[in-house]
C-alpha cells in the first residue's frame, strides 16, 4: 500500500502541485487502485496463450536495399509526386550545414537532467 509520503514523492516527480487536504484523498484512491490490481493478479492466466495485440495483424515492411552513395532509393509506390526528384547529400555537405559536429558526426547540446 502506498502512503501519504509516497503520494508525495509521486507528485514531485511528476511535477504536480497538491494540496495538503488532497493528499489523504489521492492516497486512498491510489490504495483502491492496487487493492484492485492485487485481485487482477490472482486470476489464472496459464491457459491463456501470450500476445502482443488483440487482432492478427502483422507488420509488412520492405526489404532494405544498399544505395550507392550520392543517390537516392526508388521512391515508395504512393503515386506520382510533384516533388522533383533529388540526389542525396553527401556527408561532407551535410555537415556544412550542422553548427557543431566532430568528424563525421553532428554534436547536439546534452539534454538529459
Amino acid at each position: 500500500m502506498i502512503s501519504e509520503d509516497g503520494v508525495e514523492k509521486l507528485a514531485s516527480l511528476a511535477r504536480l502541485e497538491l494540496d495538503s487536504s488532497m493528499k489523504p484523498v489521492i492516497t486512498g484512491q491510489l490504495n483502491s487502485i492496487l487493492e484492485y490490481v492485487q485481485c487482477l493478479n490472482q486470476v489464472d492466466t496459464s491457459s491463456v496463450a501470450a500476445m502482443s495485440h488483440t487482432h492478427e495483424a502483422t507488420n509488412v515492411l520492405r526489404e532494405d536495399e544498399l544505395c550507392p552513395v550520392g543517390s537516392s532509393p526508388d521512391p515508395l509506390p504512393l503515386g506520382e509526386s510533384s516533388i522533383p526528384k533529388q540526389g542525396m547529400l553527401s556527408s561532407a555537405d551535410l555537415l556544412t550545414n550542422a553548427p557543431d559536429h566532430s568528424g563525421t558526426f553532428v554534436r547536439v547540446p546534452l539534454i538529459v537532467e
